[in-house]
C-alpha cells in the first residue's frame, strides 16, 4: 500500500534535514510522498516541490504548522494543500520570521549565561541565511565542541523545557485557522493526544477545523483509534506522521515512523 508521512519539518524551522534531503530521503524509504509542514514559515516549499518533481509519481504536500494559543493552552494546527504564495499567508509567515530572528539573539544569550560562548557570527556565517533556527544554532554548538550532534544540542539546551529554549510567536488559533483557509489550505488539529487533558477537542474542532492528525509517533494506539472514530464521526480529513524534526536510527532519519495510506488524501490532490 502506498503511504505518505504528512507531518515533517525542515531546516527552514527547526529540523535538521533541507527541504531537497526530506523528499530524497523519503524516496529512499519508499514512501509514496510527505507533506513539508514547518513552524510557521512556507520557506521550504518551492524547494521540496522542485526536488519531488525530479522522482517519478513522489507527492509533495504543501503545508504549514501554525504555533497557537486558546484559552491559555499552545494548540498546533497544520494547513495541508495551502497556496504558499497568498499574500495573506507570507505576510504573517514574514512577521514571524522577523520575530524568529530575535528569538536566535535571545537563545544565543541564555546559552551565554550556561557559560556557552557563540554569537550570531557563528551561527550565520557572512548573514547569508534568510531564516535562523534552533537547527543553526545547534550546529554552532556542534562546531565550537560543545555537543557532538544536533540531537544531543536539542536535548540538552534547545528542546522545551531545556535552559536555553525561548518560546516561539504564536497566533490566536481562529486567526491561523484564517489564514489557512485564506490561502485555500484545509486546517488540521495537530497532534491531539498530546493536547492538556482540560482542553475540549470536540469545542477546538467546532472553531472551523476540517481535519484531525489521528496518527503521530507519540500517539497511543488507543489515541489514534479513539481521534479515527470521531474523524469518521465528523467527515473530518484524516492525516497522519511522524512530526520529524531530527531523531536518526542508525544512520537513517526517522521519517515515515508513521503513515497514512494515500487513499485517505486522494480526492484532494488537484492543488
Amino acid at each position: 500500500m502506498s503511504r505518505l508521512d504528512m507531518h515533517i519539518h525542515t531546516t527552514k524551522s527547526d529540523g535538521i534535514l533541507t527541504p531537497e534531503q526530506v523528499v530524497v530521503w523519503s524516496n529512499k524509504i519508499g514512501l509514496k510522498g510527505i507533506a513539508i509542514t514547518d513552524h510557521d514559515t512556507v520557506d521550504g516549499i518551492e524547494e521540496g516541490i522542485a526536488t519531488a518533481k525530479s522522482i517519478k509519481d513522489f507527492i509533495l504536500i504543501p503545508g504549514i504548522e501554525f504555533s497557537s494559543i486558546y484559552n491559555n493552552h499552545e494548540i498546533h494546527i497544520l494547513g495541508y494543500f495551502i497556496d504558499y504564495t497568498n499574500s495573506k499567508l507570507v505576510s504573517i509567515t514574514d512577521k514571524i520570521k522577523e520575530y524568529r530572528a530575535n528569538r536566535a539573539n535571545k537563545t544565543i544569550e541564555a546559552l551565554k549565561e550556561l557559560n556557552i560562548e557563540i554569537d550570531i557570527k557563528d551561527v550565520n556565517p557572512g548573514g547569508k541565511k534568510k531564516s535562523i533556527g534552533r537547527p543553526h544554532i545547534a550546529r554552532a554548538l556542534i562546531e565550537k565542541g560543545y555537543v557532538e550532534n544536533v540531537q544531543e544540542a536539542f536535548e540538552k539546551y534547545l528542546s522545551k523545557g531545556r535552559p536555553a529554549y525561548i518560546s516561539r510567536y504564536k497566533l490566536s488559533l481562529m486567526d491561523s485557522i484564517k489564514i489557512i483557509k485564506a490561502s485555500k489550505g484545509i486546517p488540521v488539529l495537530a497532534h491531539p493526544g498530546l493536547l492538556d487533558k482540560s482542553v475540549n477537542v470536540l469545542e477546538i474542532l467546532d472553531l472551523g477545523l476540517e481535519g484531525i492528525e489521528v496518527y503521530h509517533t507519540d500517539h497511543s494506539k488507543e489515541d489514534s483509534l479513539k481521534y479515527f472514530a470521531l474523524a469518521k464521526q465528523r467527515d473530518l480529513l484524516i492525516t497522519g506522521g511522524s512530526d520529524y524534526h531530527y531523531t536518526f536510527e542508525g544512520n537513517i532519519p526517522c521519517i515515515g515512523k508513521t503513515t497514512i495510506p494515500f487513499e485517505f488524501i486522494k480526492k484532494h490532490l488537484n492543488f
